[in-house]
């Protein structure tokens, strides 16, 4: 989405998102899997018109990846969540969780459409950027401490968007520019004067 002077303030920060990671309340909302099926999953990208997951079927599929993409959108350094593929990895997860998480995904992404259209007469991805936003901001006022479904149900898209994103090649390549691991041809050794005479520092 582009970046205005009214959304710049409402964006989750990449570079911030990943602290979400460590120590969130969606780690009670929603523990996420080390599931590599997910993984392997983001790998088709972006959902086609009318698909459906292994679990959401093609409407919740859309608001899914709609949600996903607000949280991390693409910019001018790398595409975003939608490109990655994020909404399959949710949905695979999802569908090898209990069928209390089922439910909890199920009726979060029922009632973004239905505040969607209580406020814009339209579902969540058919909303402008700006307004699927303002609704994310709205939820996230409580997100250290979720009180209703709907900001419980935030906390845990939030955070599956960011585990998704930062483990797709996207994420880990693009984004976070990772190069993979190098080779070192020596392994010169310490260049402090003491260690070099067995002292000690």
């Amino acid at each position: 989405m582009s970046e205005t002077s009214d959304t710049r303030g409402q964006r989750l920060s990449r570079r911030r998102a990943l602290k979400v990671l460590a120590g969130s309340a969606g780690a009670a909302a929603f523990p996420i899997l080390n599931n590599p099926r997910a993984v392997l999953a983001m790998q088709g990208g972006a959902p086609r018109p009318g698909q459906a997951g292994k679990f959401l079927n093609a409407q919740q599929v859309r608001t899914l990846d709609a949600i996903a993409e607000t949280i991390i959108p693409a910019d001018e350094h790398s595409p975003g969540a939608h490109a990655a593929g994020v909404w399959a990895y949710i949905d695979a997860i999802v569908a090898d969780s209990d069928e209390n998480q089922k439910s909890v995904w199920k009726d979060g992404l029922v009632a973004l459409d239905r505040l969607a259209d209580e406020g814009w007469g339209k579902e969540y991805a058919e909303c402008s950027p700006e307004q699927q936003a303002a609704l994310l901001q709205k939820l996230s006022r409580n997100e250290d401490l979720p009180q209703t479904p709907e900001e419980r149900f935030f906390v845990a898209v939030k955070r599956a968007t960011i585990e998704g994103y930062y483990t797709s090649e996207i994420g880990i390549h693009q984004e976070l520019e990772y190069k993979g691991n190098a080779a070192l041809a020596d392994f010169p050794g310490c260049p402090h004067e003491a260690h070099g005479k067995g002292g000690e520092l």
